[in-house]
């Protein structure tokens, strides 16, 4: 019969245990962990008491029917009683059914259930070679407060202090996923050296090794440099003695420049967790840099990229974007640092700080004036574009639903401004001639703001005045066939006078008076045999 979370073992799973168990059985002691602390009473120290009842147990090691009462005993000392019932299960002849261990960090093995021990403290002492798993005996003392480490020869119990023994790193690197060598003294991962800023150096005491970002960003799975060396130890908690140095900078920090204290605080946490093992290998390089980066209280910081406040520009011509979009960040940003500093996060929301600094996450003028642009896009178009009150109301709230490019909706405001300050220069109002004036006031205009080809199918609508807007403009050869002869006689007196109307609007154009262009008009009029003052009213 098979129970659950047992199974019959294989031939090498049995050879395997009966070498185990025969080690045991011929020396116990050698599986006890060595005591490196000075010891209080034995009475006081649950280490030393746990080791005192194994004692009892390996003084009847061979009294099979006395193991088998302790192994089964419900009171008494846990490890004690898994050990009674491993050495019972060395005396065994038939171990064919077999228990299953499975854990996600301890890994899996196999061992021989006997008596009312715990699972992991039979799987300790079944699988001593294992330097993981030998460790697992002494889980409960490791939770009160009690250090072991698991080295070549056994284990060794430092007390309440962390104190790793010599060789222990040395020996935990063979269970790291990449290989090792050593330089200068230093274990370094394959793309690693001693000295380089953009490597990380873990130590443990007078060891060091260098790590490579390379090398961590190619580790897989659950596996984790920091993993595995802290399963060599109980608890696995590296950080309470290891010690970690990553000199890494933004380019343009200034050399030998100490990092604010709020971004050294940010930085060490990332290493805290990495060395708890909540953070793995290929998310550890990236997590620091966004950690300094993003808390630097001083200058401005683009991704990775610093400047001091004095190279705002300099800041400014780095970010990829068109001249409008530039000019638009510049104000913004001059805006934010009278009040301030900002931060504009990966996540696109923009955030007003205390601090005088600017941190950006993208180098894009578009992905940071997106963020921008709800609460900033009225300075924009106040100061550049002179866009107030409602206008300029509705226009931020259809560019935030939008989305639209910055570098084209920027172009348009641009195009928009030309003309608004263009038509401004005209001495009329866009429709406030009326009658021939009008229309020859209308053609002007649009052919300034849009250029001639736009005016002339409006040409060809237009009759006598048509015809001599193409005479202006040259397009007799391609346009004269859509005219009527009386247009032609009418309209080629006019030519000269509409000529000189259209030249007088290039002088507004330049941003000249109006004069010139009013004259041309009542040129015009006299010409045409119209009244101006009648276009007025």
């Amino acid at each position: 019969m098979r129970v659950r979370g047992t199974k019959r073992a294989s031939a090498g799973v049995l050879k395997r245990l009966e070498k185990n168990l025969s080690n045991l059985l011929d020396d116990p002691r050698s599986l006890l962990p060595i005591i490196s602390y000075t010891a209080r009473r034995t009475r006081k120290d649950p280490v030393k008491r746990s080791l005192a009842e194994c004692e009892k147990v390996i003084a009847r090691k061979n009294d099979r029917k006395w193991l088998g009462k302790r192994m089964s005993r419900r009171r008494g000392d846990t490890v004690a009683r898994a050990l009674a019932g491993s050495l019972h299960a060395a005396h065994d002849d038939e171990r064919s059914m077999v228990a299953v261990f499975n854990h996600p960090i301890f890994g899996s093995a196999s061992f021989v259930r006997r008596g009312t021990g715990k699972q992991t403290t039979l799987v300790s002492f079944q699988n001593h070679p294992h330097p993981r798993q030998r460790l697992l005996a002494w889980e409960d003392h490791a939770r009160s407060g009690w250090w072991f480490f698991s080295v070549e020869d056994g284990i060794v119990c430092t007390g309440h202090e962390p104190k790793p023994p010599d060789g222990w790193l040395e020996e935990s690197l063979a269970d790291v996923p990449f290989k090792m060598t050593i330089r200068d003294g230093v274990h370094c991962s394959k793309d690693a050296a001693p000295g380089r800023d953009d490597c990380l150096l873990f130590k443990v005491g007078d060891e060091s090794v260098a790590l490579a970002e390379s090398d961590l960003s190619g580790v897989t799975g659950e596996e984790s440099f920091a993993r595995s060396v802290a399963l060599r130890m109980l608890p696995p908690k590296l950080s309470v003695f290891a010690e970690v140095e990553w000199g890494w900078r933004p380019e343009g920090w200034p050399e030998d420049e100490p990092l604010p204290e709020a971004a050294q605080e940010k930085v060490d946490e990332v290493i805290d967790a990495w060395l708890n093992l909540s953070l793995m290998d290929s998310g550890l390089m990236p997590a620091l840099r966004k950690a300094l980066c993003l808390n630097l209280d001083v200058g401005c910081i683009i991704g990775e990229r610093w400047w001091s406040m004095d190279d705002l520009s300099l800041m400014l011509d780095a970010m990829s974007g068109s001249p409008p979009e530039k000019a638009a960040m510049k104000l913004i940003l001059t805006a934010a640092l009278e009040e301030g500093g900002l931060t504009v996060r990966s996540d696109g929301k923009a955030e007003e700080i205390d601090a005088p600094v600017l941190r950006l996450t993208e180098s894009s003028c578009h992905a940071n004036l997106v963020a921008l642009w709800p609460d900033w896009g009225d300075l924009v178009l106040e100061e550049i574009y002179g866009i107030v009150g409602e206008a300029a109301a509705d226009i931020i709230e259809r560019q935030t639903k939008r989305k639209q490019g910055f570098g084209a909706f920027l172009k348009k405001m641009e195009v928009e401004r030309a003309e608004h300050l263009l038509t401004d220069r005209f001495p009329w109002g866009d429709g406030e001639l009326s009658g021939l004036c009008g229309r020859a006031d209308a053609l002007v205009r649009k052919a300034r703001i849009s250029g001639v080809g736009g005016t002339i199918n409006l040409a060809r609508k237009e009759g006598a005045l048509g015809w001599a807007w193409v005479n202006v403009h040259e397009r007799v050869e391609s346009e004269g066939w859509r005219f009527e002869s009386d247009a032609k006689d009418k309209g080629g007196d006019w030519v000269p006078a509409l000529k000189t109307l259209f030249e007088a609007s290039g002088v507004l154009a330049e941003g000249g008076g109006s004069e010139a262009y009013v004259e041309a008009m009542q040129a015009l009029a006299t010409r045409t045999g119209t009244s101006l003052e009648d276009s007025e009213s």
